[in-house]
């Protein structure tokens, strides 16, 4: 069976083709802004397979699994891969999401909620905002060819078939939450604070003057300090995002190492 040419290609060269793309395609459905709904599945589907095409090209052939019970073994194996890749990638995003909700919440728009397209789930406002902002900076600053360049390289430090799961995987993944978190501290922190502080300062006056109604005073103010901190804040993402998105490679490094079988 070994000598079989399925379209043109050895069973070795069509099984390396099978695994490729399907580490190829998890990638991709977790990647951001390739796997938005907005983009057509027909768009995806060819995207997924070009680059398929193109990664299959420069990775040896393996030698032939014998058996069903190995291959299907292979081929979660690389579904496995390509899931820890793309949530490694997708964490920054999860970070600039939370911090426009953590900002919706204090400027009080979090009664107010939209689709988002990206995870066909109701976020606030500023939260979609920031992620759409987010987005745009991620591919202004080209941080997607990282992306592609680490998928490709991924075939290196993860060969093809199996994948063996060490205990620095667990450690580097919980590394890279504490990293999405401190993130939302950076876009959200300048208007928490003023927030919190004109919170502070609606209690004392409600202690002052107990015939102010507050809460028609201090809800529009906390709208207007929130918007007005935000758009002071906005070009500090300029600075931060970039320098965010370009660590990304070196975390997807550090977690396909952790997965790298030995030998």
């Amino acid at each position: 069976m070994h000598g079989v040419n399925l379209f043109g290609l050895t069973y070795a060269q069509f099984e390396t083709f099978l695994l490729v793309l399907v580490r190829v395609s998890v990638i991709l459905i977790m990647l951001p802004i390739f796997s938005a709904a907005q983009v057509n599945s027909l768009v995806r589907f060819g995207l997924g397979l070009v680059v398929t095409i193109v990664v299959w090209s420069t990775v040896p052939p393996m030698a032939p699994i014998d058996g069903l019970g190995p291959m299907t073994a292979a081929v979660f194996s690389q579904a496995f891969v390509g899931f820890v890749f793309g949530f490694v990638a997708f964490l920054v995003f999860v970070g600039i999401q939370f911090a426009g909700e953590v900002m919706d919440l204090e400027v009080g728009f979090s009664i107010v909620n939209v689709i988002n397209p990206l995870t066909s789930q109701n976020v606030s406002v500023l939260g979609e905002f920031q992620l759409a902002l987010g987005s745009l900076i991620y591919l202004i600053s080209n941080a997607h060819h990282f992306l592609f360049q680490g998928l490709a390289g991924s075939f290196n430090l993860v060969p093809l078939p199996y994948v063996t799961i060490s205990p620095a995987l667990n450690t580097d993944v919980m590394a890279f939450f504490a990293q999405s978190f401190f993130l939302v501290f950076q876009i959200a922190g300048p208007i928490a604070v003023a927030l919190f502080l004109t919170n502070v300062g609606l209690a004392l006056m409600a202690r002052v003057a107990p015939q102010l109604n507050i809460f028609a005073v201090g809800f529009p103010l906390q709208i207007m300090i929130g918007l007005t901190m935000m758009i002071i804040s906005l070009p500090l993402l300029e600075n931060v995002l970039p320098q965010v998105f370009s660590e990304t490679p070196r975390e997807l490094d550090a977690v396909l190492r952790a997965m790298r079988t030995p030998g």
